[in-house]
C-alpha cells in the first residue's frame, strides 16, 4: 500500500479507497518513478492507443488523477506531477464530499464515540429497535456484548 493510501485509512479512517497506478512506460522504470515503496495496483495502459485514457476523456490527460465513484461516475480530475499536498488535499476533499465513513461504536453519528452511544445502544436494546450501526462486534446479534465493545472502544 502507497504511503497517501496508508494515510488516507489511518490518518482519515478511509477503509475502502483503491488508488490504481495507470502507467504508459516501461513497467519497471514506472514502478521505480511512480510507485517506489509501494503496493499499488500497477495497470499498464498499452501505446499507442492508451485505451485506459481514452477512457476518461477529456480528463484523462498525461500525468493527470481522475477520480471515479462506485458506480463509474467522474468526481473530480487534477494534474499529478507528484503526490504532494495540493493533491492529497484535492482527493481528501473529493471524499469528504462523496463518500460517507463511518466510525465502529458511533451509534449516534456524531463522529464520536461516548457516554451517549452506549446510552442509546442500551435502549435500543431494551427497545429491540436495533439499527446497522449498533451490532459493534458483527456477530448478527445486538446485545451488552456491543455495550461492553463500546465500553472498551471508550477506556482504550
Amino acid at each position: 500500500m502507497s504511503d497517501f493510501q496508508n494515510e488516507l485509512r489511518n490518518d482519515d479512517g478511509y477503509e475502502n479507497i483503491v488508488i490504481l497506478a495507470v502507467g504508459q512506460s516501461n513497467i519497471s522504470s514506472f514502478n521505480n518513478n511512480f510507485c517506489a515503496n509501494s503496493d499499488l495496483p500497477l495497470v499498464m495502459d498499452p501505446s499507442p492507443d492508451f485505451p485506459i485514457r481514452e477512457q476518461f476523456e477529456p480528463y484523462g490527460t498525461h500525468k493527470s488523477i481522475v477520480i471515479v465513484g462506485y458506480d463509474g461516475e467522474y468526481l473530480g480530475s487534477m494534474y499529478a506531477g507528484s503526490v504532494n499536498n495540493t493533491l492529497k488535499n484535492f482527493i481528501r476533499d473529493i471524499l469528504e464530499e462523496h463518500y460517507e465513513q463511518s466510525v465502529l461504536g458511533d451509534v449516534n453519528g456524531d463522529a464520536t464515540i461516548n457516554i451517549q452511544d452506549i446510552i442509546l445502544l442500551v435502549s435500543m436494546i431494551l427497545n429491540n429497535e436495533p439499527n446497522d450501526s449498533s451490532d459493534i462486534n458483527s456477530d448478527g446479534t445486538v446485545n451488552i456484548l456491543d455495550v461492553i465493545q463500546i465500553v472498551n472502544l471508550i477506556l482504550n
